[in-house]
């Protein structure tokens, strides 16, 4: 266990900033040489000292604190999406953590002493990339741990601009090929919500199962034999949830925010448009009322809101053009190595239901 307790790298995270991740696979040397960006998004990383010294006393990294016996590799994943993928790979091969809780958005960050422990222990950080964590560089350079590996799970993915054009497939991915160049990292400026696509999900468990092999050699074949596993699961999910969405009446719909490109591409959906082009900013009124005009003139027949996010807006939308509204979650609110499937099921039964498909009770 390498913390020791008043460990000054836990409170140097309190002055953690923010700046655009880079490339997709980077030690974390390199990360701390880098420096602090110079344009600062500061981040409210605030720890009180009234919960800082009783975890310094100690010495757990995890939330309930660590068996110091423990010598698996720690792998912490960014957000629930990742360790849900994660988990299906790593099985109980590695200690597993992960960082931003269950139900919170990585547009909207805040970290605690013990989250701020578990970036000092790593040995392995999987993150998202393609922009969703713009603050996990100066994170992991604020640790000090010049060890772990920070590897952008999505590498090899074909990404999407928020204002990029839909290209309507004739019907769903659903392959049981999924093959990309997962050298190519995220060009600046993209949609990170890849994983909303399977088959987006099934490149990056590959990537997962890469890297956990390389930390942890001595179980590489049990790595690739859960992936493999779960790679076969996520095959009939791609399927079930183009069959479910195949023959929907409507197809155009408007989400909170532009998360559900992929989606939209992957299963013959149309994003027509969003309601907040920055989350957790409300949009003008303005903008709303030229929305109300969008959805009429296009026949929407369903407005998305977020858990993440105050459904205000939604509502207000859906009000003024006499449309309903629907909730859907891009990001998972559970931490489980089902929370991925479970996500995506749950969101297609809504779709269905929003877009004036049967159900099935």
């Amino acid at each position: 266990m390498r913390p020791e307790a008043r460990d000054p790298r836990v409170a140097r995270l309190a002055r953690g900033v923010a700046r655009p991740t880079e490339g997709t696979f980077r030690p974390a040397a390199e990360v701390a040489r880098g420096g602090v960006a110079t344009a600062r998004l500061v981040l409210g990383v605030a720890i009180s000292v009234s919960v800082l010294l009783p975890l310094l006393v100690g010495c757990g990294s995890g939330a309930g604190g660590a068996d110091a016996t423990d010598t698996r590799p720690l792998v912490v994943t960014s957000v629930p999406i990742i360790y849900s993928l994660a988990a299906n790979v790593a099985g109980d091969s590695v200690r597993l953590e992960n960082l931003l809780p269950p139900g919170s958005s990585p547009h909207q960050v805040s970290f605690t002493p013990a989250q701020a422990r578990l970036v000092a222990d790593a040995d392995l950080i999987l993150i998202n990339g393609a922009g969703l964590e713009p603050w996990v560089d100066d994170l992991v350079a604020a640790s000090g741990n010049t060890e772990a590996h920070v590897v952008e799970t999505t590498r090899g993915v074909d990404f999407l601009t928020p204002d990029e054009a839909m290209r309507l497939p004739s019907a769903a991915s659903g392959s049981d090929e999924v093959q990309a160049d997962t050298a190519a990292s995220a060009p600046e400026g993209v949609d990170p919500h890849v994983w909303l696509d399977v088959s987006n999900a099934r490149l990056m468990v590959g990537v997962i199962a890469d890297e956990l092999a390389q930390v942890d050699p001595g179980n590489a074949a049990d790595y690739r034999t859960r992936a493999a596993s779960y790679d076969s699961r996520l095959a009939e999910l791609d399927r079930e949830i183009g069959t479910a969405l195949s023959d929907l009446p409507n197809k155009r719909f408007v989400s909170f925010h532009s998360a559900f490109l992929y989606y939209a591409r992957a299963y013959g959906l149309e994003q027509a448009a969003v309601i907040a082009e920055s989350p957790g900013k409300e949009p003008p009124p303005q903008y709303l009322a030229s929305l109300v005009k969008t959805v009429r003139e296009l026949g929407v027949r369903a407005v998305f809101s977020e858990p993440q996010f105050s459904p205000r807006a939604a509502e207000a939308l859906a009000r003024e053009a006499g449309v309903e509204v629907f909730q859907v979650d891009p990001e998972g609110s559970s931490l489980s190595p089902a929370m991925y499937e479970e996500l995506m099921r749950d969101n297609t039964q809504t779709f269905v239901e929003a877009l004036g498909g049967a159900t099935g009770g």
